[in-house]
């Protein structure tokens, strides 16, 4: 295996010679970007570090490293110490292959162990962190320290209900069943489980990966969302207009794989334009299941009005068709959190999706909408119909529209996930002390 600590700018470290705690950061996937994993645990480190000094193992794989080291050059962080690990060149081939990442990832986090504990003994953390990956099912390589323990926030416990499965094509179903399986199999680990016991916090993003870490034996389970906006990303959304007159616009957004349930969303909007005749459905995006979309659209006999706008070349493009809909349809059938849910809503947009995972856990009845997970006739259904209501009554529109806003600044903003995040190293660190001071007396 390969270490290799990127040296921190003296200088600046100096500026801070006495940060309130050590950390150590578990962010395997990792670098400066606005979205997704490695975006939330490269904000996860710059929030830390305002109060603490930072060392974060980040994966020397992915080009996590290349994208990460010119950042630092221009700009150093004063206490940060970059930890770039990866596993034998012999092994490294498993990290650039879908079917074999996640069977690397898990190695990578057992070897993890031996380093950490080396790292320990030279710095002498006062906290550790596990960020990413944040899904539930995956152990944790920090989980042996005997230190105030943060596991999360982790999701992907959602399990779509069988009849929504069971309508996929083989191929679908398939991946479906090995997912279960895989996270079934993990659930009977020791090292799973040992996780889940050694965290002083676990945090799960919904209400489903809240109960999973329950069931696998952690002591305190709190519910966060995995996501923040910045004060300059709710400006940026917050700039596009209300919902527009005219027509109404619902958008799909993300990567087109099944599970995101873009086919749903067609056929609810099928259902709700066959008596609006002006409707039209924009999905923004592309992926491997777009040619399956493009045929559910011409299915439906209003595939004129899907309008596939595939990959646009510039996020202010997204922005911009955004900020021309009226609602955001996300029917996805397992999303542990969802970027595009809290985007849409800080950008005024009511989100419509299945109650189930992330999504669901966004959005109350005054921002969106749920559709019950009984079958996916009536979930359809159930959309068409929220589509039908919205279109009829703009006023509740607008309503709906301030609500999602105030919803997105409230709950969703960075300054107060991470003030709860600085409540949670605080409560570890006094619920670790008093475990110690018990088994002293």
């Amino acid at each position: 295996m390969t270490v290799d600590c990127a040296p921190t700018n003296p200088s600046l470290c100096a500026a801070n010679a006495d940060p309130v705690m050590k950390i150590l950061l578990s962010t395997y996937s990792c670098f400066p970007c606005q979205t997704s994993e490695p975006g939330n645990a490269w904000r996860t480190i710059n929030e830390a570090l305002r109060e603490h000094e930072v060392w974060a193992i980040i994966a020397d794989a992915h080009q996590y490293r290349e994208l990460t080291e010119p950042v630092l050059a221009r700009n150093p962080l004063p206490n940060f110490h970059p930890i770039f690990f990866k596993l034998p060149p012999t092994l490294q081939w498993m990290s650039r292959h879908k079917g074999t990442s996640a069977i690397y990832y898990h190695l990578w986090q057992e070897n993890l162990r031996g380093l950490v504990r080396d790292l320990h003994a030279k710095v002498k953390f006062d906290l550790v962190h596990h960020v990413t990956y944040g899904r539930y099912w995956s152990p944790s390589g920090l989980r042996e320290l005997n230190l105030p323990f943060i596991w999360g926030p982790v999701g992907a416990a959602e399990t779509p209900p069988r009849e929504f499965v069971s309508e996929l094509s083989f191929k679908y179903r398939l991946i479906e069943a090995a997912r279960d399986g895989a996270r079934h199999f993990c659930e009977q680990t020791s090292a799973l489980r040992e996780t889940a016991r050694a965290a002083t916090i676990a945090i799960g993003v919904t209400r489903e990966s809240c109960a999973a870490l329950t069931r696998l034996g952690a002591r305190r389970v709190e519910q966060l969302p995995q996501i923040a906006l910045t004060d300059a990303d709710l400006a940026q959304f917050a700039a596009l207009p209300d919902p527009p007159p005219g027509p109404l616009r619902a958008i799909c957004i993300g990567r087109h794989v099944h599970w995101k349930g873009f086919y749903l969303a067609i056929r609810a909007f099928a259902q709700f334009a066959s008596k609006n005749t002006d409707a039209e459905l924009w999905i923004v995006n592309d992926g491997p299941f777009r040619s399956e979309l493009e045929k559910t659209a011409a299915q439906t006999g209003v595939g004129a009005r899907v309008k596939f706008f595939g990959t646009l070349p510039k996020y202010a493009d997204v922005l911009e068709k955004l900020g021309q809909s009226h609602v955001l349809l996300h029917p996805a059938l397992h999303e542990a959190f969802g970027n595009v849910c809290a985007e849409a809503m800080a950008a005024g947009r009511p989100v419509a999706c299945l109650d189930i995972g992330g999504p669901a856990a966004q959005i109350t009845p005054e921002t969106g909408f749920a559709a019950p997970t009984t079958n996916p006739k009536e979930a359809v259904t159930a959309l068409a119909g929220f589509l039908e209501k919205i279109e009829a009554d703009r006023a509740l529109l607008a309503t709906m529209s301030a609500a999602a806003r105030a919803q997105a600044q409230k709950h969703f903003a960075m300054r107060a996930i991470n003030e709860q995040m600085r409540q949670f190293y605080a409560a570890a660190v006094a619920e670790h002390g008093e475990k110690a001071d018990i088994s002293k007396s």
